[in-house]
């Protein structure tokens, strides 16, 4: 019986996971070797459209170290995603880079996705990924400064963008603050390639109440916008993304000298 999509998938995760854990250790992974080794445990894909993927993840067997093995990794998730951008192609949007050029200081290419084809890409994108970002909603690609949002994501920053204020004690409050979290977070990346993932979550917190004043809406709702990213939201995140320091006074805040958090 063919795999599916998702476990063909997998099975390429778990084979790139043990090659580049030996290209790690020092270990030498020859061409020859490393294709075999992709025959047997990965395969051609189960569907026509999963060919790039394939070819892609093949490429990578000329890597000869670690470096160039995750870059191989990046090509493999370009390449599924633009098999679904194929299909319904992302928005890219300037007005919501602004966003970011303004809050983080980095103006990345932002792509806005379409539902059906979100609903597709993010779980698959996510297998290849580990999970490790899924609840960011969001996919980085660092080599061409893009990032690419969820749907949900987009909706909220253009109500943003058009000053729709969030209605008092509504849960669009909590999806405001999550929407800048997640933009400014891989624009973080972006801006500092070697900062750790709890360290460019906290700075990220720390851009909602500046964002969110800059509408206009007043104090009251800057106030319920920032504490909801950081009573509600903060604590949902993997723990890899969390940190002790991350509070008023701690090593990651940003305006020590103030005494309003985040």
């Amino acid at each position: 019986m063919e795999p599916t999509e998702a476990e063909w998938l997998s099975s390429y995760e778990a084979w790139s996971d043990e090659t580049g854990a030996a290209l790690g250790e020092g270990r030498t992974v020859f061409r020859v070797a490393c294709d075999a080794a992709f025959d047997e445990k990965v395969g051609n894909p189960p569907t026509e459209r999963l060919q790039p993927v394939a070819a892609a993840a093949r490429g990578s067997c000329g890597s000869r170290s670690p470096a160039g093995w995750q870059r191989g990794e990046v090509a493999v998730v370009r390449e599924l995603l633009a098999v679904h951008a194929a299909e319904l192609p992302p928005q890219r949007r300037p007005d919501i880079s602004t966003i970011a050029g303004e809050s983080v200081g980095v103006e990345p290419d932002v792509y806005c996705w379409q539902p059906p084809s979100w609903a597709e890409a993010h779980p698959q994108s996510s297998i290849l990924r580990g999970g490790e970002e899924v609840s960011l909603r969001a996919i980085l690609d660092p080599e061409r400064n893009r990032i690419d949002l969820d749907p949900g994501i987009c909706a909220t920053l253009n109500g943003y963008l058009r000053r729709v204020r969030p209605l008092k004690l509504s849960n669009q409050l909590l999806q405001l603050g999550e929407a800048f979290v997640v933009l400014t977070h891989q624009s973080e990346h972006l801006k500092a390639p070697s900062a750790s993932e709890a360290e460019v979550e906290c700075w990220a917190l720390q851009h909602v109440r500046p964002l969110t004043a800059a509408a206009g809406w007043g104090e009251e709702t800057t106030t319920e916008v920032a504490l909801q990213a950081w009573q509600i939201a903060y604590p949902r995140v993997p723990p890899q993304f969390r940190s002790p320091q991350c509070r008023d006074g701690g090593a990651l805040d940003r305006n020590p000298a103030s005494s309003v958090w985040p």
